[in-house]
C-alpha cells in the first residue's frame, strides 16, 4: 500500500496539528524508542575550558536525567536596575532565566516596549547572541514588539489548537538563535530554546532511532542545527549511517519556527508518559530541564560514541571550511554602499529586492549573476549584521563606517565589548579579529596565511585569503584595523581579550 507522508523532510507540506503529528506511526514509534534508550545511554561528556565553561568537563554519565547535573553556561545580564545576574549550573540559569521572564512577561503585559526590548536584549545577552539586535530595536520604535511577540506566543504554543502552517512567512519576520530563546522564554507550555546544540542532539537522538526502526520508509523528520565556532561536530550526518541535518543557514525562518514546536511536541508527550525531572516541579519546567539536557548533549555529538566518518580528501572547499571562519566571498564596503544607493532610488528593504536589483542593474555598473549577487548579502543577514529594512539614516552611518558606523551596524550605542557564543555567527567580525592578530603576529600575507591555516579557521590557502580579505575590508570600513592591517585602539577596545578557543 502507498504510504503518503504527512511532510517530507523539506518542509513544504505542513498543515498539522499537534495531535495529528503525534499519531503518526513514526512520531509514536520516536517517542517510545526515546522512553526505553534514555535512561540506558552512556554519554562521554568532554568540553574544552573556555568562559563559557571555565576549566571544561569531562565525565561519563548514563542517562538523561544524570545529564542535566553537567550542565554548565557561564553567562552574565544586567537586570531593570543595572545589577549583575550571574550563573553557570542549571539551578543558577534557572533561577536567572525565571527572572528574565518575569522581566519580559510583566514588561509585554503592561505593553512597555522599552522594558520588553530591554528584557529582549538582556536574554540575548544571557545567551551570548546579538543577530537579531537590530529587529528588536526597529519593533520597539514601531511599538509592535510586544504585539508581535504576543501574536508569536500564540502560534508556538504547545498546548494550543493551532496549525504548523500559521508560522508563514507572512507571520514569522525573523528567527535566529537569539530569537528562539525569547519565544522560549516568553512561552507559558515548556517551548524549547531550539538552538545548535538543541537541534544537533535531538537530530542524533532521531538518526540512531532510524538506523533500529524496522518501519522503514524515507525519514519523516529533519531535524535542522548549525555549526559550532570550535571543531565539535553537531551534524549527525558526520557519523557512520548517520542522517543529515538541514543547516539553518539553508532553511526559511518559519521552517526553524516550526521545527521547535514539533520538539516541543514531542518533548511534551515524552514527559507526560515517564516521570523525568520530576523534581523540576510542573510540565513546563520539566520540558525545559529536558531540553537544557539536550543542549549538554549538543556540545559535540562525539559524546554518543558513534564513529565519525573518514575525512573525504575531495570535499569542495567551502565544504572543508563550512565549520571554519571562511565567509561568503564578498566586496563589504562596495556592498552596503551599492545597497543605501538602491535604497535611496526607492528600492525596497528585503533580500529578494536588492538582489534582483543587483542582477539586472542597468546604472553604471555592468550587472552581476544571481549567485553572485546572493553571495554579495552574505554580510546582510541575522547572523552577520542585519542591514536588511534598516533605516536610510542607520544605513548612511553604517556606509560612513568608523566607530559611529559600528555602533549602527550593531545596534548598540554603548558599543559593549564583542562576546563570542556558541556558535558560528557574527563571522565577519570574527575574521577581522582573526586577520588583525594575524598582522600582529606576521610581518607578510603569506605569514599571516600560513598562520590562519595553521590555527584551523579556514582549510586552504585560497579559502585563508578569502577570510583575510573580508576581514582587511570590514575591519578598515569600521576603523578596527588600520592601513597596514594592523589593530586599532577601537580594535583593543572592542575585543579586548576575546579568544577564539572552544
Amino acid at each position: 500500500m502507498l504510504r503518503v507522508w504527512p511532510f517530507d523532510i523539506t518542509d513544504t507540506v505542513v498543515r498539522m496539528r499537534r495531535e495529528q503529528f503525534l499519531a503518526q506511526p513514526e512520531i509514536e514509534s520516536f517517542i517510545a524508542w526515546l522512553a526505553t534508550n534514555l535512561p540506558r545511554l552512556t554519554f562521554k561528556l568532554r568540553f574544552k575550558s573556555s568562559p563559557l565553561v571555565p576549566g571544561g568537563l569531562t565525565a561519563d554519565v548514563q542517562g538523561i536525567e544524570q545529564v542535566l547535573g553537567h550542565y554548565r553556561w557561564k553567562a552574565s545580564w544586567q537586570d531593570s536596575h543595572q545589577r549583575p545576574v550571574d550563573s553557570q549550573t542549571w539551578a543558577e540559569t534557572q533561577r536567572s532565566l525565571g527572572q528574565l521572564r518575569q522581566w519580559l512577561t510583566s514588561a509585554v503585559k503592561r505593553g512597555d516596549e522599552q522594558q520588553a526590548l530591554q528584557a529582549c536584549l538582556q536574554i540575548l545577552r544571557w545567551g551570548g547572541v546579538r543577530g537579531a539586535i537590530a529587529f528588536l530595536h526597529r519593533l520597539a520604535a514601531r511599538g509592535e514588539l510586544s504585539r508581535y511577540l504576543q501574536k508569536m506566543a500564540g502560534l508556538m504554543s504547545l498546548d494550543g489548537d493551532h496549525d504548523l502552517d500559521d508560522l508563514d512567512a507572512s507571520s514569522v519576520e525573523r528567527f535566529d538563535a537569539g530569537l528562539t530563546k525569547i519565544h522560549a522564554l516568553f512561552d507559558s507550555s515548556g517551548s524549547p530554546i531550539y538552538d545548535s546544540r538543541v537541534g544537533a542532539a535531538i537530530g542524533m537522538l532521531y538518526s540512531l532511532f532510524r538506523q533500529q526502526w524496522t518501519g522503514g520508509g524515507k525519514p519523516l523528520l529533519a531535524f535542522p542545527s548549525g555549526a559550532a565556532r570550535g571543531n565539535q561536530i553537531r551534524n549527525p550526518g558526520a557519523f557512520l549511517n548517520g542522517l543529515a541535518a538541514p543547516q539553518f543557514s539553508s532553511i526559511s525562518y518559519e521552517a526553524w519556527a516550526r521545527w521547535q514546536v514539533r520538539l516541543g511536541w514531542i518533548i511534551r508527550a515524552l514527559l507526560e508518559r515517564t516521570g523525568w525531572f520530576a523534581e523540576q516541579g510542573a510540565l513546563p519546567a520539566r520540558c525545559h530541564a529536558f531540553e537544557a539536557s539536550l543542549f549538554v548533549l549538543g556540545y559535540d555529538l562525539r559524546c554518543f560514541g558513534c564513529t565519525p566518518k573518514a575525512v573525504v580528501p575531495d570535499l569542495s572547499e567551502r565544504e572543508r571550511d563550512s565549520t571554519g571562519w571562511v565567509p561568503t566571498g564578498n566586496p563589504f564596503s562596495q556592498v552596503i554602499n551599492d545597497y543605501l544607493f538602491f535604497r535611496r532610488q526607492g528600492g525596497k528593504g528585503d533580500k529578494a529586492s536588492f538582489v534582483d536589483w543587483l542582477s539586472t542593474r542597468a546604472h553604471t555598473e555592468r550587472p552581476v549573476s544571481r549567485a553572485t549577487a546572493q553571495d554579495y548579502c552574505f554580510a546582510f543577514s541575522m547572523q552577520e549584521f542585519d542591514l536588511f529594512d534598516r533605516s536610510l539614516d542607520e544605513l548612511e552611518r553604517i556606509v560612513a563606517g568608523g566607530e559611529d558606523g559600528l555602533r549602527a551596524a550593531l545596534a548598540s550605542e554603548a558599543l559593549e565589548p564583542f562576546v563570542l557564543g556558541d556558535e558560528r555567527v557574527s563571522v565577519c567580525l570574527v575574521d577581522v579579529l582573526i586577520t588583525g592578530r594575524a598582522y600582529q603576529r606576521d610581518t607578510t600575507g603569506d605569514a599571516c596565511v600560513e598562520s590562519i591555516l595553521s590555527a584551523g579557521y579556514a582549510g586552504t590557502k585560497n579559502s585563508a585569503n578569502t577570510l583575510m580579505a573580508l576581514g582587511r575590508n570590514v575591519g578598515k570600513h569600521f576603523g578596527l584595523l588600520d592601513a597596514k592591517h594592523l589593530p586599532t585602539p577601537l580594535f583593543e577596545r572592542f575585543f579586548g581579550e576575546c579568544s577564539l578557543e572552544a
